[in-house]
């Protein structure tokens, strides 16, 4: 029985390891989703202190070297596979020297050493793997190279891309208790942040927020059977806030009021929420209740905002 028991688990650990190794060689990281239900993208954090073309030939470089860190892993990704079998291969000579009557655990002993090589280079080679660069990633190098041509020349765009996810802990702005003890947890992910000096003069700030609840996991009692069991995390939705702010320059324009942009307009997936042009200022916030917003939608704001600027005459 005790020896059932051993061939038994020894049976389900080489199973188990199999399938791991099957997993490393035919595919990369899973891309599972999150919480929200969306697609689980690298976690990216740039600080954004340099000349255009410098910034976007910066993260070019980025992709391209991780792209090619995972090619690498690709081509050793059979390897632990192979050297699975040539374990399994070394234990069969000890079975077939069981069969003729003899003990040996040396062929054994081998195989284990080569099944726990291959398993080691498996998680070496899933750590060469890589998630896809979100959608956000490649809309900030468009953002860039629209306004680039609007930058005051040999000036810097200065803020941050904070991809590294919207439900962190560190980015839990509170938390409120409901009438049943369920805890919400409320995020405030400033996942852009950008300050430009302008052609013109008008200096432009521009921050995008997404702002996220997600109710954390609680118990909760069954009606039937009395027994506690545990609710899953569950998320709440999110708005997506954008805030401008435009210091305008007073030698070369006047802001005047425009029925195109005010508080409560329209703006594609985008509602101006707050507005203000006191002290020389445009200051708005821009909110959205939609899952994501495209950098079409933020180029499309900022341009808007425009049209409460009137050049003045020279």
């Amino acid at each position: 029985m005790p020896l059932f028991c051993v061939l038994g688990g020894a049976a389900v650990v080489a199973i188990a390891l199999f399938f791991y190794l099957l997993n490393t060689a035919r595919r990369k990281i899973s891309d599972a989703a999150n919480i929200m239900g969306k697609k689980d993208y690298a976690p990216v954090y740039i600080s954004i202190a340099d000349k255009p073309d410098a910034i976007l030939r910066g993260m070019d470089r980025f992709v391209a070297e991780t792209s090619k860190t995972e090619t690498a892993g690709d081509k050793w990704r059979w390897i632990p596979m192979l050297i699975f079998f040539a374990g399994a291969g070394l234990m069969a000579v000890d079975l077939l020297i069981l069969l003729f009557g003899y003990v040996s655990f040396v062929f054994t002993g081998g195989g284990l050493a080569l099944w726990i090589a291959a398993f080691v280079m498996a998680l070496s080679l899933r750590k060469s793997d890589s998630r896809d660069f979100a959608p956000r990633y490649y809309g900030l190098k468009e953002v860039l190279r629209t306004l680039r041509d609007d930058l005051k020349p040999n000036t810097t765009f200065l803020g941050h891309l904070d991809l590294t996810g919207a439900l962190l802990n560190t980015k839990v702005a509170r938390e409120s208790k409901d009438a049943r003890d369920r805890t919400t947890q409320y995020f405030r992910d400033e996942w852009l942040s950008l300050k430009a000096k302008l052609y013109d003069g008008n200096i432009l700030r521009v921050s995008a927020v997404q702002k996220s609840k997600k109710r954390k996991s609680y118990m909760k009692r069954s009606r039937i059977s009395g027994k506690y069991k545990t609710k899953p995390e569950k998320f709440k939705g999110a708005q997506h806030d954008l805030k401008v702010r435009i210091v305008v320059n007073p030698q070369a324009y006047q802001i005047t009021p425009n029925a195109n942009f005010k508080q409560g307009q329209k703006i594609g997936k985008y509602a101006i929420s707050q507005l203000s042009t006191a002290d020389g200022m445009i200051n708005f916030v821009a909110s959205s209740s939609h899952d994501e917003v495209e950098y079409e939608q933020i180029l499309q704001v900022l341009k808007s905002a425009y049209s409460l600027l009137q050049r003045k005459a020279a």
